[in-house]
């Protein structure tokens, strides 16, 4: 759009003037030579405020002589594409000083060819996009802020989900199932002992004068036994073995796929390693010994699984009546 064109349009459409003045972006005219240089016809007051120089103190001038040095070359090349293509363009860049907030601008390149095809001028318009980036940036920040708070939550939440699980399903002294727990457990695999006809041994456990313990030491130590105690059996036993806190001293100990030999070679293990689980208290030793009672789950007999608990708590009972510190077997 040439200075000529631009006080033809001023003179047969006055309402250019004031469009001219007012836009709120910045135009700008260039002119394309043959030669591939590029120079300014025409900027609007927006522009000049801009650049912070009069509009027709730039006219005629290259961009080499207004653009800063370093934005020149992409500035130059984008002509250059839009000059190629011979089609508008749209591009975005941002400029400004290194100390300073940058900014950002969107330009809309639109080449305008004379009758033989050859880009003659282009028509741009540039709008200052740095509040819209701004704007953006911050929900872009005030989003994954939101999205840390919901990870951190999420975790807390199921951090808090995992502990009422483990309060639900374990003991707050020993750490092992506590019995209602320990009661579905034992179901599931009396059913699969039911199913599969594998063997399945019932283990019942009691801490022997565990009452005197508490009674000479304290409940203090009376707890940090109980607490060793269940250490020590539960690293005795397979990952697919089963035990629980029964109730107060009482443990219950499923073997699943375990027949008597080995059923009665696990009970002998038991028993010994809480041999091992004596130690001093205040200066004081305390002796720990088991009593076991142990029931081979029989189809014939044991219809449910309250019936196999039931046999290896009355061999329990025979074991302490037999002076403690043994193990029985169901008959």
């Amino acid at each position: 759009m040439p200075r000529r064109f631009v006080t033809l349009l001023r003179r047969r459409f006055p309402a250019f003037e004031q469009l001219w003045l007012r836009f709120p972006d910045s135009v700008f005219v260039i002119r394309c030579e043959a030669d591939g240089r590029f120079v300014i016809e025409a900027i609007n007051p927006v522009l000049a405020n801009v650049i912070g120089r009069a509009g027709d103190s730039v006219v005629g001038l290259e961009l080499d002589a207004v653009v800063p040095t370093d934005y020149l070359a992409a500035t130059l090349q984008h002509y250059r594409d839009c000059v190629a293509r011979g089609e508008p363009m749209t591009y975005e860049e941002t400029a400004g000083p290194a100390d300073a907030e940058p900014r950002h601008w969107q330009t809309l390149l639109v080449p305008a060819s004379d009758t033989t095809g050859r880009v003659e001028y282009i028509l741009g318009i540039s709008r200052d996009i740095s509040a819209l980036r701004r704007a953006e940036a911050s929900l872009r920040d005030a989003n994954e802020a939101l999205e840390r708070r919901v990870v951190a939550r999420t975790a807390e939440l199921e951090h808090a989900n995992r502990r009422l699980t483990d309060l639900a399903t374990h003991d707050e002294l020993t750490r092992l199932y506590n019995r209602r727990h320990l009661f579905e457990l034992a179901a599931r695999e009396f059913s699969r002992a039911q199913r599969s006809g594998q063997p399945l041994a019932a283990l019942m456990l009691d801490l022997d004068h565990f009452k005197g313990i508490n009674d000479r030491f304290g409940h203090a130590a009376g707890d940090d036994v109980l607490r060793r105690l269940a250490i020590a059996l539960q690293g005795s036993l397979r990952q697919t073995d089963v035990i629980g806190r029964y109730g107060g001293e009482e443990f219950l100990v499923l073997l699943p796929d375990t027949d008597t030999v080995e059923a009665h070679r696990t009970a002998e293990r038991l028993r010994a390693c809480c041999a091992a689980c004596g130690h001093e208290w205040q200066g004081r030793p305390i002796q720990c010994t088991l009593s076991i009672g142990i029931a081979h789950f029989d189809p014939a007999r044991d219809d449910r699984l309250d019936t196999l608990l039931q046999r290896a708590d009355m061999a329990l009972l025979r074991a302490k009546a037999a002076g403690r510190d043994c193990l029985v077997v169901a008959a």
